[in-house]
C-alpha cells in the first residue's frame, strides 16, 4: 500500500488545482471566433504546437485555414511603435481589422496600432467610456451628467442634453447596480450604457433614472491607497422595507435637430431597458417607432410596446399573463427570448404556457398568435439567430428526452411558420456556444461582444464535451448540423498529470423528479473508507450551477469547479441544482415560488446526498456545505433547516436579511410587491438562528456592494442573541468578486479540514 500524502502535500496539490489554474493545464480548450466582416471568415487564438500562441484565419466557405499573421513579425512591428513591452502571449491581440494592405491591431490592454506599407504608427484605442454608433462615425459619452456626441473623424463634440444632474443623469448606469462599486473605487469612467443609437445613427434613445431621493448606503473604503483616512463611498438604492421615489424618464433625441420626445415610461419598460440595454430595442422601418419589451421580474404580465418616435405615443402590441409569474427567460442573466421582426411584421415570443419553454410567432400589428415555432419537451435558453428571409430560427435548448442530461445544451433550427424543427447537434453531449448577451456587460466590464454563429447564419462553432469527455471544437453547418471541420481537440494530458479528478455525472430519482449533478471523489480512497462530502451550493433561481460539459457552463464556473481542489484535500464534493432552478420544465422551475417558509429546494440536496451514499463511499456523519452570495445565504439556510444533517458550513458573502436587499430582489419568489413583512422575515435566515448546531464560518468583505457586509452583521447579532457559536473572517478591501485569493481559500479549507477531517495540522500556510 502506497503511503498517504502529508497535509502539506495535499494543500500544495489543491492550490495547483484551483479553478483559475485549470485552463492553463489544458491546450486549446476553447475557440472564441472573431468574425472579420469579410463573408463568414473568422480568426481565433490557439495554443501552438511548439509552445506559445498563434492566430488562425478560417474561411468556412472557401474551406481555407491559414495563419492570420506571423507573430514574430507583428510583435516586432508593434514593439517599434507602441509604448511598453509587447508580448502577445501575455497581452494577446483583441482586434484585427484589415483594409487592403493596412491592418489595425488592438491589444487587449487597449494599445492600438495601424500597420501599413507606408509606415506603422500608434493610434488611440477605443474609448472605454464611449458607446460607438452603428457605423463607427460617432460615439456617445457622459460629461457632467449629460449625454454628449462625438464625431470620431474630427473629434468635434456637442451635448445632446443639458438638464442632467447628479443621480439624474442621461444614459448613466444606476447607482443601485451594485457591481459598479469596484469600478467607482477604481475611478473608472463608464459609458452611457442606458442609451442607444437608431440604426442610421440619427436618433438616440436614452433613459435617466431618478435616484436623487434614494437613501444612501454608507460604504466605507477603509484602506484607500492615497490616504490614511478612510473614505466614504455611498451608493444609493431602496431596500425592501423602503418606499420607492423618483420620476425616471425615457426620451428620443434627434441628433440632427436636437429635438427631444419624452415617453411616459412605466416600471416594466425601464426595468427591461436597464437590465438588457439596447439588446431588446427594435426600430421600425424608417425609424418612425421602436418596439420595447416591458416586464419586471416576478410580474404576472409582460407586454411588447410600440412607441412613436415623434410623439412618444405608446401602443401595447401584445401581452401575456401567466400564473403565478411570467418569465421571458428562465435564466436570469440571459436576454429575453423575444425578437421583433419589423420588416415582416412579426414577433418571436417566449411562453411557458404548455408547461415547457417554447417560441411562438405573433402578428406585430394585432398581437395575435399565428403558430408555435418550437415543439417537444424543450427548455429554450438562447436565440442565436432569426432569419426572416429564410424563415428560420436557430436556438439553444435543453431537452432531456430518452433519459439524457436535461442540462446538456443542444442547437436546433426551426421554421418560423411552424414545422421543420431539426436537431443540429445530435451527439449525447453538451454543446456550448457563445450567445448574444446584454450589451451593457461588454460596455461596463469590457471585452468585445461576439457570437458562435457566423454573420450570415450559415456556420456555427460548437464546443462539444461532457463532464468526463474533453472538448472537441467543431465548425458546423447551421442548416444541416454537419461537421465541416474539427477546429481543435483539447489536450488535457497536463491536467490529468497534475492530478485532476474527473467528475462523474449522476441522476437521482426523488419521487417523480429526476435530479442531476456531478460528484468528484478523491483518488486515494482506501478500501472500506468513507470520506466526508461537501455540497458546493448556489441553489438560486437565477442560474444553473452544475457544469454540463468539461469544465464549462454553470452560472458560477469557479465555484462549481473547485471540487478538484477539495478532492486533493480528501473530500468528496457534489454540485447539483434542485427544484426552483432554471433549465427544466415550468413545474420544476417554479416549484419554490411563494413558499418563503419552506426549505425551497434545499431538501433535494439532502435527498441526493443520501442516495449517492448508497453508491459511493460518502460519510453522511461528516457533511459540509459552502457557497458564495446566494450560495452563502443557502449554505447557512441548509444548516438551519437540516441541523442534524449538515455539520459544517462556510458561508461567503451571504444575503441573510431579506429586508436589506434592494427593492424587488425577492419578487421572483413573492410576485410584484408590496410584500407581506412575515414573508420577508421567512425568506431571511435571522429568525432561524437558534437552530444552528454545527460549525459555521462566516466570510464577508467591506467593499461588497452586492451582498453588503451588514447582511452578515445582522446574522451575527441573531446568532449572539440565540447564544449560538460561530466563526468570522472579514476581507479588508475585498468586493463581491475577488474573494478567491490563496489566503481566502486556505482559510476555507482549514475550516473543513479541522471540523470534517478532525485535523489541525492543515499545512496550508
Amino acid at each position: 500500500m502506497s503511503s498517504q500524502p502529508s497535509q502539506s502535500e495535499r494543500y500544495q496539490k489543491a492550490h495547483a488545482l484551483v479553478p483559475e489554474r485549470l485552463p492553463g493545464l489544458m491546450r486549446n480548450h476553447a475557440v472564441v471566433p472573431q468574425w472579420t466582416g469579410e463573408g463568414d471568415q473568422f480568426w481565433y487564438r490557439r495554443d501552438a504546437d511548439g509552445g506559445g500562441h498563434e492566430y488562425v484565419l478560417v474561411d468556412p466557405d472557401g474551406q481555407r485555414r491559414e495563419p492570420l499573421f506571423d507573430p514574430a513579425e507583428i510583435t516586432a512591428r508593434l514593439a517599434a511603435v507602441l509604448p511598453g513591452p509587447v508580448d502577445l502571449d501575455a497581452t494577446p491581440v483583441g482586434r484585427h481589422e484589415r483594409e487592403g494592405d493596412t491592418v489595425r491591431i488592438g491589444l487587449i490592454d487597449g494599445r492600438t496600432a495601424v500597420l501599413s506599407p507606408s509606415g506603422d504608427t500608434a493610434v488611440p484605442g477605443p474609448d472605454p467610456a464611449a458607446l460607438p454608433g452603428p457605423d463607427g462615425k460617432a460615439a456617445l459619452f457622459l460629461r457632467d451628467h449629460n449625454l454628449w456626441s462625438r464625431e470620431i473623424a474630427t473629434g468635434m463634440e456637442h451635448p445632446l442634453t443639458t438638464d442632467g444632474e447628479p443621480f439624474f443623469a442621461w444614459g448613466a448606469m444606476p447607482d443601485y447596480t451594485r457591481a459598479m462599486l469596484p469600478l467607482a473605487i477604481a475611478d473608472r469612467p463608464l459609458p452611457p450604457a442606458l442609451a442607444c443609437f437608431s440604426p442610421s445613427g440619427r436618433f438616440v434613445l436614452a433613459v435617466r433614472l431618478d435616484e436623487r431621493a434614494m437613501p444612501e448606503h454608507p460604504f466605507v473604503d477603509q484602506l484607500p491607497p492615497d490616504q490614511a483616512r478612510p473614505r466614504l463611498r455611498p451608493f444609493r438604492y431602496h431596500h425592501e422595507d423602503e418606499t420607492p421615489s423618483g420620476s425616471p424618464e425615457l426620451a428620443f433625441i434627434d441628433r440632427e435637430t436636437g429635438a427631444r420626445t419624452v415617453v411616459a415610461a412605466d416600471d416594466g419598460l425601464l426595468a427591461s431597458f436597464a437590465s438588457n440595454g439596447p439588446s431588446t430595442v427594435a426600430w421600425a422601418p424608417g425609424e418612425t417607432a421602436v418596439y420595447l419589451f416591458s416586464h419586471t421580474t416576478g410580474a404576472r404580465t409582460a407586454s411588447l410596446v410600440r412607441v412613436d418616435v415623434q410623439t412618444g405615443e405608446r401602443t401595447a402590441v401584445l401581452s401575456e399573463t401567466a400564473e403565478p409569474i411570467y418569465e421571458p427567460n428562465t435564466h436570469l442573466y440571459s436576454l429575453p427570448l423575444i425578437r421583433v421582426l419589423p420588416e415582416s411584421d412579426e414577433v418571436v415570443w417566449f411562453s411557458q404556457s404548455d408547461g415547457w419553454g417554447h417560441l411562438y410567432r405573433h402578428d406585430l400589428a394585432t398581437g395575435a398568435r399565428l403558430n408555435a415555432i418550437t415543439t417537444g419537451n424543450l427548455a429554450i435558453r438562447d436565440i442565436l439567430r432569426v432569419d426572416p428571409q429564410r424563415r428560420e430560427i436557430v436556438f439553444v435548448a435543453g431537452c432531456g428526452d430518452d433519459g439524457e442530461n436535461p442540462y446538456w445544451r443542444k442547437v436546433y433550427r426551426a421554421g418560423l411558420d411552424g414545422g421543420g424543427q431539426t436537431l443540429l447537434t445530435p451527439e449525447p453531449a453538451d454543446h456550448e456556444l457563445i450567445a448574444p448577451a446584454p450589451q451593457f456587460f461588454a460596455a461596463i466590464f469590457g471585452g468585445a461582444a461576439t457570437s458562435s454563429i457566423s454573420p450570415s447564419g450559415r456556420w456555427f462553432v460548437d464546443r462539444m464535451s461532457t463532464v468526463d469527455t474533453p472538448p472537441e471544437i467543431l465548425l458546423r453547418d447551421a442548416r444541416t448540423g454537419a461537421v465541416a471541420e474539427t477546429l481543435e481537440r483539447t489536450d488535457v494530458r497536463d491536467l490529468l498529470d497534475a492530478g485532476y479528478p474527473v467528475p462523474r455525472q449522476f441522476r437521482v430519482t426523488a419521487g417523480d423528479t429526476d435530479l442531476w449533478g456531478l460528484i468528484t471523489l478523491p483518488d486515494d480512497i482506501q478500501p472500506g473508507e468513507r470520506v466526508p462530502v461537501i455540497d458546493l451550493m448556489y441553489a438560486g433561481f437565477q442560474v444553473v450551477l452544475q457544469p454540463p460539459g468539461w469544465l464549462s457552463g454553470g452560472g458560477n464556473a469557479a465555484w462549481s469547479q473547485v471540487g478538484a481542489a477539495y478532492a486533493a484535500l480528501g473530500f468528496a464534493t457534489i454540485v447539483m441544482d434542485g427544484r426552483g432552478t432554471p433549465g427544466r420544465d415550468r413545474g420544476f422551475r417554479q416549484w419554490t415560488h411563494n413558499a418563503p417558509a419552506e426549505p425551497r429546494g434545499l431538501d433535494d440536496h439532502v435527498t441526493v446526498l443520501r442516495k449517492l451514499a448508497e453508491q459511493y463511499p460518502l460519510d453522511l456523519d461528516r457533511v459540509g456545505v459552502t457557497g458564495h452570495s446566494y450560495g452563502g445565504y443557502n449554505s447557512v439556510r441548509s444548516m438551519l433547516y437540516f441541523p442534524d444533517f449538515f455539520k459544517v458550513a462556510v458561508s461567503s458573502c451571504g444575503v441573510h436579511d431579506a429586508l436589506k436587499m434592494p427593492k424587488g430582489s425577492w419578487d421572483w419568489f413573492l410576485g410584484s410587491g408590496p410584500h407581506d413583512p412575515a414573508a420577508l422575515r421567512d425568506l431571511g435566515n435571522l429568525h432561524l438562528a437558534d437552530r444552528l448546531r454545527g460549525k459555521l464560518l462566516l466570510l464577508t468583505a467591506d467593499h461588497d456592494a452586492n451582498a453588503t457586509m451588514d447582511h452578515t452583521f445582522a446574522l451575527i447579532r441573531a446568532l449572539i442573541e440565540a447564544d449560538r457559536p460561530f466563526d468570522l473572517k472579514v476581507w479588508p478591501g475585498g468586493d463581491h468578486y475577488n474573494g478567491t485569493n490563496r489566503y481566502a481559500r486556505t482559510v476555507m479549507w482549514d475550516y473543513f479540514t479541522e471540523h470534517l477531517l478532525n485535523r489541525t495540522d492543515q499545512g496550508g500556510s
